[in-house]
């Protein structure tokens, strides 16, 4: 590998430094003590199994809240082999919401146990304890929203019915079996060609068949990020079990990530082989990769910059980021007709706890307009652009400098969903500072609480009330227009 004498000596001192060697910031105690550190862990990720497990059979056992798709059916293709299981289910719906709070609350907790005590937990034991989660989270029916439906409607909508899902809305199709499980039903697609890609290369199957081949793609792309994690961490020469546990056990990506089958690992393993091929200096392939994440999901367009700049040869980066682009390009232009996906009206949408709808709410105008909309574009281009410079002048920045990024990424938007802090982890696992790990802590918890589905009656009885002001009803009227 050649590395420029600037990342060469930050990696030997990460290398070096005993700190860097440890999921805390002080070496582990020696014997009883950090045996009692692996015993702790261990017995953290088997808790975390456990709750996974008894969210999945709670979501199995009858429609509820739980399953957003539920309230059109419960179809046995859909909730899975765990269907049935689990008689003890309360039969009252706040009983149920108080559950998942307190299960969301416990696997915060066990989820920072596990990472401080990662470099004591035997590997395979924290290797099969993510792999017994995510199965046992996607061998459910999907938790909390319909979005996987959404990704199978759009898919089908070219192949099965002739209709470009950048320019047609998907009520077009509402003769598709999928359109009754999904809710963007006025909203053209705002995902990426190639994300449309895969959709389509399952659209001739059953829609069980294809259901469940989406999930075992994403279970695949899931766990090959937290593999490219590892490979990074060791290139880094950083501590990799540690490193993995922060991404993996994050308890919004286990429940609203994983248990929702969401499609951030199809973006994610591409835009973290981006970073690890810079590692490896397989500059081409770092640049192509890039790009064929941003193809995926528009949000990670600013990565490509941040990528090319921390190549160690950058006109090669370029190039693979140009061939990447031409390939997606032609996607685009002959595929699609040119069509783009329709981001700008996403962008648009407002929920009532995202950064940018508080503090306008905050500032007396009741919620997110178009000049905050603007300012918070301004700020993420500052944001983006001090990060390419950061990392132009040091490649070991790069990690870092994408974790803030994508930090940023996701306090910009006015829409912001839990499993968006899926984002920002895995390159705040590799960071050289923990700011962007205390980040994550912090975002991790605010997300959550947009989530819970107490959160409308604890902000109304905190005083805030979205809908009463005219901004905050212009939103609410806007994003209410492209559902169902």
């Amino acid at each position: 590998m050649r590395e420029t004498p600037a990342y060469a000596a930050a990696s030997a001192a990460q290398a070096s430094s005993p700190a860097r060697r440890t999921a805390l910031r002080l070496p582990l105690p020696a014997g009883w003590a950090a045996a009692g550190l692996g015993v702790l862990g261990t017995a953290a990720a088997g808790a975390i199994v456990g709750l996974c497990s008894a969210l999945v059979l709670a979501a199995a056992e009858r429609p509820s809240f739980l399953s957003g798709p539920a309230e059109h059916g419960f179809p046995r293709w859909m909730v899975g082999p765990l269907a049935g299981r689990f008689g003890a289910l309360p039969a009252s719906p706040p009983a149920l919401e108080a559950d998942l709070v307190r299960v969301l609350v416990a696997l915060g907790a066990l989820w920072l146990v596990v990472w401080l005590c990662a470099a004591r937990i035997p590997a395979l034991v924290l290797c099969g304890a993510i792999l017994v989660s995510y199965v046992v989270l996607l061998l459910g029916p999907p938790l909390s929203l319909t979005d996987i439906f959404n990704y199978l409607h759009y898919g089908r909508m070219l192949p099965e019915h002739g209709l470009n899902p950048y320019v047609s809305l998907p009520v077009a199709a509402r003769d598709d079996p999928t359109y009754l499980y999904s809710n963007w039903h006025h909203l053209p697609s705002p995902y990426g060609p190639l994300f449309t890609l895969i959709g389509e290369a399952v659209a001739g199957l059953s829609v069980p068949a294809a259901y469940w081949t989406i999930k075992a793609l994403l279970l695949v792309c899931s766990l090959g990020t937290l593999a490219l994690v590892a490979v990074a961490a060791r290139r880094l020469g950083k501590p990799w079990k540690p490193a993995v546990a922060l991404v993996a056990f994050n308890p919004l990506v286990l429940v609203y990530g994983i248990g929702g089958a969401h499609g951030e690992p199809f973006m994610l393993v591409l835009a973290v082989a981006a970073v690890c091929l810079v590692l490896l200096d397989r500059d081409i392939e770092a640049g192509a990769c890039a790009v064929l994440a941003a193809g995926v999901k528009p949000s990670a367009a600013l990565l490509v910059l941040l990528v090319v700049a921390g190549s160690s040869r950058r006109w090669r980066a370029l190039a693979g980021a140009a061939a990447a682009g031409a390939v997606t390009g032609l996607v685009v232009l002959v595929h699609y007709g040119g069509h783009l996906p329709a981001t700008g009206i996403q962008d648009r949408f407002v929920t009532p706890l995202s950064v940018g709808n508080v503090l306008a709410a905050l500032a007396g105008q009741g919620g997110m307009t178009a000049f905050d909309r603007t300012l918070a574009h301004a700020v993420l281009a500052v944001v983006a652009l001090g990060a390419t410079v950061a990392v132009w002048r040091r490649r070991d920045r790069l990690a870092g400098a994408a974790g803030l990024v994508m930090l940023f990424s996701v306090l910009t938007l006015g829409w912001t969903m839990p499993w968006y802090a899926w984002w920002i982890l895995p390159f705040a696992a590799l960071a050289r500072t923990r700011a962007l790990t205390a980040a994550c802590i912090v975002l991790t918890a605010w997300l959550a609480l947009g989530a819970i589905p107490q959160m409308p009656r604890l902000i109304h009885d905190a005083g805030f009330y979205p809908t009463r002001s005219a901004a905050g009803k212009i939103n609410h009227d806007y994003t209410q227009r492209y559902l169902r």
